[in-house]
């Protein structure tokens, strides 16, 4: 039981590390007045992460990769913005927290720079069979 609330622990973390990873794109929306990818998208279960089989070490790396990611994203936020942006997380009510925040245009470049440097890394742990898992998921 212990090893199955590690490796759910371990996907918790993956699939944290993609949100974090995705904000900037989330962000862009702002300024589109057509929807973005991300809010035409199917909603995602997590599901995805588990059909990888990833190792305990690639879970470790996501997990540290996650981690510096959001530590990275917090330092472009002001307070009143990280607040922000904890209560919608306590709440479980997302829609439309990243257009509250009122972004600088300096903020949604260095969260997109964050987002790309933190998917390169991701997909860097990821073995090339991964990889090719990850774009067939991706096209669904």
């Amino acid at each position: 039981m212990f090893l199955n609330i590690k490796k759910l622990a371990a996907i918790a973390c993956v699939s944290m590390a993609v949100g974090v990873a995705t904000i900037p794109s989330i962000v862009s929306a702002q300024n589109s007045s057509q929807p973005s990818s991300t809010e035409t998208r199917k909603p995602h279960n997590g599901n995805g992460w588990k059909k990888l089989n990833l190792t305990d070490a690639q879970k470790a790396q996501m997990k540290t990769i996650r981690e510096n990611a959001k530590t990275q994203t917090d330092a472009v936020l002001t307070p009143e913005q990280r607040d922000i942006l904890q209560k919608s997380h306590q709440s479980g009510d997302h829609k439309g927290v990243w257009k509250s925040l009122n972004l600088t245009d300096a903020q949604k470049q260095q969260l997109k720079t964050i987002r790309e440097n933190t998917q390169a890394q991701m997909k860097s742990v990821l073995t090339p069979e991964q990889q090719q898992q990850v774009s067939q998921m991706k096209k669904r």
